[in-house]
């Protein structure tokens, strides 16, 4: 068989230099219908016909060989609908040659509806456009077996088709490959959506994964979570939506690293709820607190999250709590990581709604025309009511601190100085900020 690196094509015309070379003149052959296309005396589509036992026999032989996940198919489905595609595309393009056309509608039909049963299986879009090069290649070497010098022009020809060939069906394969994935994923998303907010406003929970096909675990982990800024978000030139779309990406991927597909959420750019499957090593608390900082590292962010286990027709009350626990986490100014309901009992009962919770807000409100005041005295409480620490962070001296902290009795009648004052005004404080309205 003659080598292609001796021939060059040219638009609509085929030379060959090597002949050119020898008698001084290239010879030009013009383009012939693929019904006339021979290679070694044969027409190349009657060899193909002819052939196309041992050619399919040849292709799902190499595929095999070359390509691993076709290995791991089981044989029926090599021997019946892997033969049988195999099998329709080597007669549709021997039919292209003979009828000198591209692939048409019906064929290219075939091939999508193939390549949709593939991505039904979850076989690997990568495995199966391979399968079609290593078919065309044995196409064009069963096609040109006999080949001389003389058949150069309709080599190069055959060649150009089988090339032709490939890029239609690669088109076809993705594309009908790639819509049934949507389908399926966008079926997934609305199954998991509907099934998150069945668990959360309540309704037949059972039913519901029953019907979208999910398995529900017998516990989850019910997170409620808040997301810090990604650096990414405030830098010039960079789309804020796509910094957080990405910030969200990589947070869930983390949990999903970890639990597979089973995990819920419903997240935007600040934060939301997750529900995590409670098994294996996250069933230990230490794993969740693991967990969550794992999940802000891939974020880039700091995350701050309640937590709280519980049973799927749990989930609408401990859903509810763990949001109630990460507003209480915000008031008291909790540093990022994961907390339970059992780290903040004290600060959650008391901004508890309530005629109690009111008065107790009341008794700050002189403090209201006064914000230096109020932004002192929480500093003061934050530092473990440390007053150089407290000037020090407000870029005040210590005796403007205990000055303030003096008006802060004088208006109030509590004294945050003395220690039997303390936990009135830290009761108090805490719910002037429950009580202050959710932006």
């Amino acid at each position: 068989m003659v080598g292609f690196r001796d021939t060059i094509g040219t638009g609509g015309r085929r030379i060959d230099w090597e002949s050119g070379q020898r008698t001084g003149a290239s010879v030009v052959t013009e383009h012939k219908s693929g019904a006339d296309l021979a290679l070694g005396g044969q027409r190349v589509h009657e060899r193909l016909a002819l052939r196309e036992p041992e050619l399919v026999t040849r292709v799902l032989t190499r595929i095999q060989a070359e390509v691993a996940d076709y290995r791991r198919l089981p044989v029926e489905e090599l021997a019946g609908d892997i033969a049988r595609i195999t099998r329709q595309a080597v007669r549709a393009f021997a039919r292209s040659l003979r009828e000198d056309r591209l692939l048409n509608e019906a064929e290219l039909r075939q091939i999508g509806a193939s390549a949709v049963r593939r991505a039904e299986e979850g076989f690997p879009l990568e495995a199966v456009l391979t399968a079609y090069h290593v078919g065309a290649r044995e196409i064009l070497a069963v096609g040109s077996a006999d080949a001389g010098r003389a058949d150069v022009a309709d080599l190069l020809d055959v060649a150009d088709r089988v090339l032709g060939f490939v890029g239609t069906v690669t088109g076809a394969v993705t594309r009908a490959y790639l819509e049934e994935l949507r389908t399926k994923v966008g079926q997934e998303h609305t199954a998991r959506r509907t099934l998150l907010s069945v668990l959360v406003d309540g309704g037949p929970v059972d039913v519901v994964a029953r019907s979208a096909g999910i398995t529900l675990p017998t516990r989850y982990l019910v997170l409620s979570v808040e997301l810090g800024p990604h650096a990414d978000e405030a830098s010039p030139g960079v789309d804020t939506e796509i910094a957080v779309r990405r910030k969200l990406r990589r947070f869930l991927a983390a949990f999903e690293r970890c639990c597979g597909d089973g995990v819920l959420a419903s997240l935007d750019g600040t934060g939301g709820l997750v529900l995590l499957p409670l098994t294996g090593r996250l069933s230990a608390v230490p794993e969740w607190h693991a967990l969550a900082e794992a999940a802000g590292r891939a974020a880039g962010v700091d995350v701050l999250a309640a937590a709280e286990p519980a049973e799927p027709p749990e989930v609408r009350e401990v859903a509810a709590r763990t949001g109630e626990v990460l507003d209480v986490l915000r008031w008291f100014g909790r540093p990022p990581g994961l907390y339970r309901l059992d780290d903040v009992l004290v600060e959650y009962q008391l901004t508890r709604p309530g005629a109690a919770r009111d008065r107790l807000a009341a008794v700050l409100a002189p403090l209201d025309a006064h914000p230096e005041l109020t932004e002192t005295l929480s500093t003061y409480l934050e530092l473990d009511t440390n007053r150089r620490r407290t000037a020090a962070t407000l870029h005040v001296h210590p005796n403007t601190v205990d000055y303030r902290l003096r008006r802060v009795r004088d208006l109030t009648g509590i004294d945050p100085l003395h220690p039997a004052g303390l936990p009135r005004i830290v009761a108090a404080l805490a719910a002037r900020r429950a009580n202050v309205p959710r932006g």
